[in-house]
C-alpha cells in the first residue's frame, strides 16, 4: 500500500488532443445514489439466497432456545464475525486487486493504497494517460467478476458458506455505486479520449481534437463537492 500522493499538476496536452476538462464528480450524490442500489443488492441477492437455500440461513447464529418459563435467543458471535470480517476482506481487498489486475492488463503501473481522509481504499495509475476504451473495463471488472464467481456458490448447502457469499455479492454490488458512475461517464465521452490520473483529486479529461478550440483558464479543479 502507498500513502496518499500529493497533489500533482497536469501533463502537457497530447498532441492532437484539446486542453484537459476536470472529471468531476459529486461525492453527495454518489453518497445518496449508494443508498437505493445497496437497498437492490441486498433485497436481490437476499431473494436468490432465499430461493435456493432455506429462509433459516439468514438467522445463522442466531439460537433460539424455549423452555416453560422463557425463550432464550442466543447469539453465536463467532459465526456472524467471521461472515462479515471474511465478506469485507473480499469486498475491500479483492475488489481493488481485481481493479489492479485489469490495469496492468493494460500495462499500467498500479499504485494501491488508503485515502485517510475518505476512509476508502483505492488502485490507480498515478502519472500515466489511459484511454477510455481502457477504463471502461477496468471500473467493472470487480462487480461483475465476484458475482460471476460469487452467485453460484450461493447454492452451497453450508448455511455459513452461503450467507457470507451473500454478504460479499451484495455489498460488493452496493460499494460499486462510484465504478458505475464512472461507466456512465466514460460511455458518454469520445472514442479516443484520454484520462490522466494526476492524484487523488484530480483526473484530466483529454478529447480529441475534433471540437472548436476553447479558452478560458486553466480547468484543472478539485473534484469532489
Amino acid at each position: 500500500m502507498s500513502p496518499d500522493p500529493k497533489t500533482a499538476g497536469p501533463p502537457p496536452t497530447p498532441e492532437g488532443y484539446d486542453d484537459h476538462d476536470p472529471f468531476e464528480h459529486s461525492t453527495v450524490l454518489l453518497l445518496v445514489l449508494s443508498v437505493p442500489i445497496g437497498i437492490l443488492a441486498f433485497a436481490g441477492f437476499g431473494w436468490i439466497l432465499w430461493g435456493v437455500q432455506s429462509p433459516e440461513v439468514f438467522f445463522r447464529g442466531v439460537g433460539v432456545t424455549e423452555t416453560a418459563e422463557a425463550i432464550t435467543v442466543a447469539l453465536d458471535l463467532v459465526a456472524v464475525l467471521v461472515s462479515f470480517v471474511v465478506a469485507l476482506a473480499v469486498v475491500v481487498v479483492v475488489h481493488e486487486l481485481i481493479h489492479g489486475a485489469v490495469m496492468r492488463q493494460y500495462g499500467k503501473d498500479v499504485t494501491y493504497g488508503v485515502h485517510l481522509a475518505m476512509g476508502a481504499f483505492y488502485t490507480a495509475a498515478f502519472g500515466q494517460f489511459q484511454a477510455v476504451e481502457e477504463l471502461v473495463p477496468i471500473a467493472i471488472a470487480p462487480l461483475l467478476l465476484i458475482a460471476l464467481v460469487g452467485t453460484p456458490l450461493l447454492f452451497v448447502p453450508v448455511p455459513i458458506v452461503a450467507l457470507t457469499v451473500y454478504l460479499i455479492l451484495a455489498s460488493n454490488a452496493a460499494g460499486a455505486v462510484g465504478d458505475l458512475y464512472v461507466v456512465r461517464r466514460l460511455r458518454r465521452l469520445p472514442d479516443g479520449t484520454l484520462l490522466y490520473d494526476a492524484d487523488l483529486h484530480h483526473w484530466c479529461v483529454f478529447e480529441p481534437a475534433t471540437r472548436s478550440e476553447k479558452g478560458g483558464p486553466d480547468q484543472f479543479e478539485s473534484v469532489g463537492a
